[in-house]
């Protein structure tokens, strides 16, 4: 019997999903894993635990593992060998998330794959291999089109005063804060990423006003500019999405494509179910 893992990482938490002879025979989810963030015991530590009882550790013959900071050699094999720990009788595959997201979006079509979740990335897809990526360089100084960012844009406008007045009251009330209080969470408390990029839950539920639209409208063409116009041949390949920012915010993803002469192809929430078809094969 062929057991596989496959697992999908992002900054909060992990997917696995074990397949058997191309099966699907469980879904496990444990915290979030980035080599540039907690450390190879944090992982083990904590696979052990979410782990325990719900697989034979033993029985699993190859792992595919994918994940935000899987980006260089030394990430890779802290990876590896955490894995390599519990795993002993399996072959370790791990590669960035980028990498997976192609794979789950395209498979072995050529294309343009993206992520616009919590950050955002893109690269050039051969049908193989990543052949050209504009570097991603984090929430401090891009992820354009990403959940940090667009939230930036809304929440920096709200605090100095320039956003819409309705939207302003509406967003200190519905998060009961007020000028001070929001700063001090960006400023004085942990993850101001993610409190960022949480307020696109606000933008979502206010998205018919014409000032929710248009953050998101011009985060995404921050994202053209920045990202997608820099690959060759970008007016003729389609450009596919993974990510909870791309499918929440489709259509208007798609006006900002289209103005741009970009064919949208696939937009999916998580590329896990590309990955399960990917590996069953």
């Amino acid at each position: 019997m062929a057991m596989i893992l496959v697992a999908d990482s992002g900054a909060t938490k992990t997917h696995w999903v074990l397949l058997e002879n191309g099966a699907v025979q469980n879904e496990i989810y444990s915290k979030g894993f980035n080599p540039y963030y907690y450390s190879a015991d944090d992982f083990t530590s904590s696979l052990l635990e979410e782990f325990f009882k719900k697989i034979s550790f033993n029985d699993i013959s190859a792992i595919y593992f994918y994940a935000a900071g899987c980006s260089s050699k030394a990430n890779v094999n802290i990876v590896t060998n955490a894995l390599s720990k519990i795993f002993v009788n399996a072959t370790i595959f791990a590669h960035h998330d980028l990498y997976g997201a192609a794979i789950a979006l395209l498979g072995n079509e050529r294309g343009i794959a993206c992520i616009l979740g919590t950050g955002s990335n893109s690269c050039l897809w051969d049908g193989q291999n990543i052949i050209h990526n504009v570097p991603s360089v984090g929430y401090l100084l891009g992820d354009e089109g990403g959940g940090t960012y667009t939230g930036k844009l809304l929440v920096r406008e709200i605090l100095l005063g320039i956003a819409d007045k309705e939207i302003s009251e509406l967003f200190y009330e519905s998060l009961g804060l007020n000028f001070s209080s929001v700063l001090d969470r960006i400023y004085k408390e942990p993850n101001p990423n993610q409190f960022l990029s949480q307020q696109t839950r606000f933008l979502r539920d206010h998205i018919d006003h014409p000032y929710c639209r248009e953050i998101v409208t011009r985060s995404f063409n921050d994202f053209v500019d920045v990202q997608l116009i820099k690959y060759p041949g970008v007016k003729s390949l389609p450009a596919s999405f993974t990510g909870s920012i791309a499918a929440n915010f489709s259509p208007i993803l798609k006006e900002v494509l289209d103005y741009h002469n970009i064919k949208m192809g696939k937009v999916i929430k998580e590329p896990m179910q590309g990955l399960i078809s990917y590996h069953s094969r």
